[in-house]
């Protein structure tokens, strides 16, 4: 999902809807939907932080990694039979302007949904089970659980439901609102990318403090486009980079008009993926390993699938400067996952799944159980819809489908290349050079 919407009003929706569909494919996992079936016992790890409102966590609350307190009031608030409403500008529990939450109900109620707090999960007597808030947002709740779990279709076909024509159609529109959603969040990062915004790797204090603010993919609207994009082609020639022996090198200082495009690149996956709904489900730790392991095949198979939409293989950057020439040593480790894009074919809206189902890895070490259930289940939804295309616009439906899945292959091989190299020429220099020239968000992504 991109976003959540704060609402002044318990009635009014809470989030965009998720991207869901999910017929069973890469998992045999099982569905779900009440929170006895949930094998809590899975969770081995004690989650550290609470996604409300930031503070150490105590375990698992109404489904969601929280404090005492913020699960004490949100089972209050369920209860109450009462609305509120926000008297600032329904940021109260945006961390990322304010050091400590202001004490607002609304949204402090507002942020509990949008983490994933199910009503449900309580347990009330049949007096609380009457509140109207309570009823409003279990049936809010069984709603959104019920667009998340496409499985209940097929047991519909068989008995006195819907006629199949019907579900079919119900299927096929959560599938297109799944690809309308992923094309519209790849226009607005490449929008981003374009965008005269452009900070200064030392404000950016490494991969983690990037995971702690919001996505800044909305900045682009209010920066612009880039001057001079393309850039004159007098000035797309750089200067050769220093040798790497040179105790000196440290990479280029910070220039406010141009850009410098790996750290900017591995920038924007960052915050393509903080878009996401289930990636702020993770606990802290785990969005560090997942983003510290992603990013980079994320980052590679978005620049491979320009320069094939522009039938190149040469990599081009939006001021328009190219990178690398043939000559240079390290041209395969950047251009290796451009040729089996070619070979395939591969279509934008193709490109647009694939990606995310390379974000949803849970197959990534050291990740929590809780972390691979989530990861798990937002991968399926992914592949699906991107079977599901492959077979409503291919003749070979299924086989180009798997051809499509072992381009992560090329990926893993790709980022293990380039971090190795990163590893034997890059990160010797980097000892000797000065604080301000080193940029620490690629050197957490690219440390193996």
């Amino acid at each position: 999902m991109i976003h959540s919407r704060c609402s002044t009003s318990t009635d009014e929706p809470v989030d965009l809807p998720e991207f869901s569909l999910s017929p069973p494919a890469l998992s045999a996992e099982p569905s779900t939907s009440s929170p006895s079936k949930k094998s809590i016992g899975s969770r081995v790890e004690r989650p550290t932080e609470c996604l409300v409102c930031g503070r150490s966590a105590h375990g698992y609350h109404y489904n969601v990694a929280s404090c005492n307190g913020c699960k004490t009031f949100f089972r209050r608030m369920c209860l109450s039979g009462r609305s509120f409403s926000c008297k600032l500008d329904r940021d109260c529990f945006d961390l990322t302007k304010r050091k400590t939450p202001a004490k607002c109900r609304a949204c402090r109620l507002q942020r509990c949904l949008s983490v994933g707090m199910d009503p449900g999960a309580m347990e009330v007597d049949e007096k609380a089970a009457s509140s109207s808030t309570y009823k409003s947002l279990l049936k809010r709740s069984k709603v959104k659980e019920e667009d998340q779990d496409d499985c209940q279709i097929i047991a519909l076909v068989s008995n006195n439901s819907k006629k199949p024509w019907e579900l079919v159609k119900s299927l096929e529109n959560k599938l297109q609102n799944t690809i309308d959603m992923l094309v519209y969040l790849e226009s607005k990062v490449e929008k981003f990318r374009k965008s005269s915004y452009n900070p200064d790797w030392n404000e950016m204090d490494g991969l983690e403090f990037l995971l702690k603010t919001e996505s800044r993919i909305g900045f682009a609207d209010r920066y612009g486009p880039m001057k001079e994009c393309p850039i004159r082609s007098d000035q797309k020639k750089l200067p050769p980079p220093p040798h790497p022996s040179s105790a000196k090198f440290g990479g280029p200082k910070h220039n406010p008009d141009r850009k410098q495009w790996m750290y900017f690149n591995l920038f924007t996956t960052v915050e393509y993926a903080k878009t996401f709904m289930f990636f702020h489900r993770l606990d802290s730790r785990d969005k560090f390993i997942l983003t510290k392991h992603i990013t980079l095949s994320c980052m590679n198979l978005h620049l491979s699938y320009i320069s094939v939409a522009r039938k190149s293989e040469v990599l081009t950057n939006p001021d328009g400067t190219s990178f690398p020439s043939r000559t240079q040593a390290h041209y395969t480790s950047k251009t290796m996952s451009v040729a089996p894009l070619i070979r395939y074919q591969i279509q934008y809206i193709e490109y647009t799944l694939l990606k995310a189902i390379c974000l949803c890895n849970p197959a990534v070490p050291d990740l929590s159980h809780h972390a691979q259930e989530i990861l798990s289940k937002e991968r399926e939804k992914y592949a699906d819809a991107l079977f599901d295309y492959c077979l409503r616009t291919r003749n070979d439906g299924p086989s180009h489908f798997a051809q499509l899945m072992q381009i992560f292959d090329v990926l893993e091989r790709q980022q293990k290349l380039q971090k190795d190299l990163h590893l034997l020429y890059i990160l010797p220099t980097l000892a000797h050079a000065p604080k301000c020239l080193v940029i620490r968000v690629i050197e957490d992504i690219m440390e193996s």
